[in-house]
């Protein structure tokens, strides 16, 4: 059986934070004291923990809850923070260059309370152009003389140098080859800027929306690009999540909550699959994410029926792309040992809540949690 008040605390801490770092950053440091050494916890009681309900459903339901708002909106400020303060620097050496935002905070399927936040800075001329180009068109000849490829190695060697002049207090780590991570001193969010192209894609050329263009990610350990497509990807999760009542990206937060509360052993092989990975898993559940908001628990067993589906189904499983069709989900056989980690744990947890609802039965029954109404 699944600890869950371990959990329920685990889940709570994630979201908001410890207690004690919630009080220290409400009250100056004589009250933080006087209200940690009395028990007091100011942390925002949230839904999933006024439910009149077992520990199970509590946790259940508040790993597939989206991160509070207000939470969210202070990720999105810093990196946008990081990201103009290093457009205005570079724009001044000669570096014409815009920002977008991307992953799990852009999707609101991020689980951390104070969750880092990917910030794309991406160079505006000149870009690449997919061929043959859609005539006619509005592509001007460039007027830099540089390759795309020495002008992104610029870009990045001039952030790594002008993060830390801007953020003299924060630490700049470089060490990765597709981003720089800026921490600490003024900001209160981890910030992973990312160097990148824009990819105009013949769609793009043709229908001028965001989804339909690509970035190539610069890799400078390999001195090479790497394409993705975010926006697509971004666009397709959220027009399936929407279909089904935001159904998906619940489902996408329960798994990675799920992962997050594993033991690290475990925690280390599952990371295998990305969040990408396990929102393309998510979207290809279809007409099994619909649920009305009050059955919301029954998403339990038909995650753990999907993971479980796919486990068992080689064929189908291998036969499956991520939203964006540019690649299969399961790509390596490390992702397959991670689904079967992942299932298993899903069995757990299933299992574990419908002990807690039908507490003398023995044999398993999913109609338990499928059935389950929450108000």
């Amino acid at each position: 059986m699944i600890d869950f008040e371990n959990r329920l605390k685990s889940l709570k801490e994630r979201r908001q934070g410890s207690r004690e770092r919630a009080i220290f950053e409400s009250m100056d440091s004589f009250a933080a004291n006087q209200a940690i050494l009395t028990g007091r916890d100011v942390r925002k009681r949230e839904f999933f923990e006024t439910l009149n309900e077992s520990a199970g459903v509590k946790y259940a339901i508040g790993a597939m809850a989206a991160v509070d708002e207000a939470a969210t909106k202070v990720s999105i400020r810093e990196g946008e923070r990081v990201a103009d303060s290093l457009i205005k620097s570079l724009s001044s050496e000669g570096e014409s260059v815009t920002k977008r935002l991307q992953g799990s905070v852009a999707l609101d399927i991020h689980i951390k309370g104070h969750s880092d936040v990917d910030m794309l800075i991406l160079v505006t001329n000149p870009v690449n152009v997919e061929l043959p180009k859609v005539v006619p068109n509005g592509y001007l000849p460039s007027s830099d003389p540089r390759s795309l490829l020495q002008i992104i190695r610029d870009v990045r060697a001039k952030s790594e140098r002008i993060l830390p002049v801007n953020f003299p207090k924060a630490n700049v780590d470089c060490s990765s080859s597709k981003c720089i991570c800026v921490s600490g001193g003024s900001l209160a969010r981890e910030v992973d800027v990312v160097p990148a192209i824009w990819f105009d894609t013949i769609k793009y050329q043709s229908s001028s929306r965001d989804h339909d263009r690509g970035v190539k990610i610069y890799n400078k350990s390999d001195d090479e690009f790497l394409l993705n497509f975010p926006f697509t990807h971004i666009k397709l999760v959220n027009d399936r999540d929407a279909l089904y009542g935001g159904n998906l990206k619940s489902v996408i937060r329960l798994m990675k909550n799920m992962i997050a509360d594993m033991p690290d052993y475990k925690k280390r092989v599952v990371k295998q699959l990305s969040s990408y990975d396990l929102a393309a898993i998510g979207y290809h559940m279809n007409e099994n994410l619909y649920a009305p908001y009050y059955m919301k628990l029954s998403l339990v067993e038909k995650t753990r029926a999907h993971l479980a589906f796919l486990l068992a189904a080689k064929d189908y499983r291998s036969s499956l792309s991520v939203p964006d069709q540019s690649r299969k989900i399961f790509d390596n056989d490390g992702k397959v040992e991670a689904l079967s980690i992942l299932s298993k744990e899903m069995d757990d947890l299933a299992v574990s809540i419908f002990k807690e609802l039908q507490p003398l039965r023995s044999a398993y029954d999913s109609s338990a949690i499928l059935t389950k109404s929450i108000f």
